[in-house]
């Protein structure tokens, strides 16, 4: 632990910070939640309410941010919140909002309430909409980060409109896997989804295009390891190490994948990837700081990898809007440092500020 002294000392800064904060501002949330939220636009197989929080989710982390000090103000649908940014009855600039509202399956949908707060000039926690959106193109971010020298897989991209964007994978003779361009939380992804390019598997492609009304990403399979790197970026980022993910208790997940349904019942485990390799921990923590800077992230911002068994490491996903719940490898941080969710809670508000 005495590692991590000075990050310990940052996180009680932030903690004190939130509390000031808490005197002058108070927090608008906009959630989506299971029980609460109106969701009639919604995939037939694969439900986005895996993503939404549970009502004791929700209350967790409202008594949280009460305790620390804030009045808090509730809204469970984006119409909601619309109609009173809209229509205020008050001084709106009191307020910031903490948003994790996201229902129907459009793209660009996580990027809607902070549109409205900067149309407004109201604050809010976390990254601009423009940065939320553009981290949720699976493809596009990764030829970014591609053309700053950073490991991805290889990837191909098929739109139902014009077919292959940039040729087809018909010669790539390495397992591949298919995932929606713009989903998160392994939203239509099973083991079906792993195999060879062929007829067969172009046709599974085509039928997830058509299924979620989207462009289907084909990425290079990494067997190996699988680690979520969570960051708060703020005026000096904050990192401590990355989080891997065990599958049945086994840290070397290989050919296995989280799918949707470990994802939505939180079928998996976390342990600290640093205790096992400290030197390549210590690489994937300098990759994920790059990529944050690199794409202007504010606030929590997750990196996740997956690494080969020779250690070669490719980043296949980045959150800006991560979980910050119980099961959630932030969580997992503070728990392994020994420190109460109210700082966990209380950084989130803080980075942004």
């Amino acid at each position: 632990m005495a590692k991590y002294i000075s990050a310990l000392q940052r996180i009680e800064a932030m903690f004190q910070s939130a509390i000031e904060i808490s005197k002058k501002y108070e927090i608008i949330m906009v959630t989506s939640n299971e029980n609460h939220t109106d969701n009639t636009n919604d995939y037939s197989d694969n439900s986005v309410k895996s993503e939404f929080f549970s009502d004791q989710e929700q209350n967790l982390i409202r008594q949280t941010l009460e305790n620390i000090g804030f009045k808090v103000k509730q809204f469970f649908n984006e119409e909601d919140f619309i109609s009173f940014i809209s229509n205020p009855r008050e001084n709106l600039s009191k307020y910031i909002v903490l948003n994790s509202a996201q229902k129907g399956t459009k793209i660009g949908r996580k990027s809607l309430i902070p549109s409205l707060c900067d149309l407004y000039s109201v604050k809010y926690i976390g990254s601009n909409p423009y940065i939320v959106s553009l981290c949720r193109d699976k493809y596009r971010t990764s030829c970014i980060l591609k053309q700053h020298g950073i490991s991805t897989p290889q990837a191909w991209l098929y739109d139902a409109r014009y077919g292959w964007l940039n040729g087809s994978p018909e010669n790539f003779k390495y397992p591949l896997i298919i995932k929606p361009n713009y989903e998160s939380s392994s939203i239509g992804i099973d083991e079906n989804n792993i195999g060879y390019y062929d007829s067969h598997f172009f046709n599974k492609v085509k039928e997830m295009s058509s299924c979620y009304r989207q462009e289907i990403l084909l990425e290079e399979f990494i067997e190996g390891f699988e680690a979520e790197t969570p960051v708060i970026s703020c005026k000096d980022s904050l990192g401590f190490f990355p989080v891997g993910i065990n599958l049945d208790f086994e840290p070397y997940m290989g050919d296995r994948i989280l799918n949707y349904n470990n994802r939505s019942i939180d079928n998996y485990t976390f342990f600290d990837f640093s205790e096992k390799f400290p030197e390549l921990s210590h690489e994937l923590l300098k990759t994920a700081y790059k990529v944050i800077k690199l794409l202007s992230i504010i606030g929590f911002g997750r990196v996740d990898f997956r690494i080969k068994s020779n250690k070669m490491f490719y980043i296949t996903d980045i959150s800006t809007n991560p979980h910050y719940t119980l099961k959630s490898s932030y969580h997992f941080i503070f728990e392994q440092l020994g420190l109460d969710y109210k700082y966990l809670i209380a950084c989130l508000i803080a980075s942004s500020f």
